[in-house]
């Protein structure tokens, strides 16, 4: 995917349901695509999007059986942030969910902070308590 089409490229705060390419990902001592990898290997690798406009902000859509509902309603099974080495104001943040609906596991990936859209904020604010810190490949 080009980032003309995710739409990262000229902004962050920009509403889109799609993973950011990897060139436009967070970089330092843990990359974008290590933390992947690891959420593959765990078993998470499907990838959970923002539920459209009118749903409430913080609302989830599964990709595989469809299911919209609040994101407080997921499984957070852990979840881990990412800053730029660089560039600190690059921060995304991936969490291992799994659907309420049809138990499917997969990540959801989204900035964090003033790079943040209202619904990537309210998202996360919504998400129920990581039970542990990262993927258990990762360590």
């Amino acid at each position: 995917m080009t980032t003309a089409e995710n739409g990262y490229g000229s902004s962050v705060k920009q509403e889109s349901a799609h993973r950011p390419s990897v060139t436009d990902a967070a970089t330092g001592a843990t990359e974008l695509t290590d933390v992947l990898a690891a959420a593959e290997a765990d078993g998470f690798d499907v990838e959970f999007d923002l539920a459209d406009d009118p749903m409430p902000l913080d609302h989830l859509r599964c990709p595989n059986c469809g299911v919209v509902r609040s994101a407080s309603g997921f499984v957070r099974v852990w979840s881990q942030r990412l800053e730029g080495a660089s560039d600190p104001a690059d921060m995304l943040h991936v969490s291992a969910l799994r659907c309420p609906a049809c138990g499917v596991s997969g990540v959801f990936i989204t900035p964090f902070g003033p790079g943040a859209t209202a619904r990537q904020s309210a998202v996360l604010r919504s998400l129920p308590e990581a039970q542990r810190d990262g993927p258990s490949t990762a360590r």
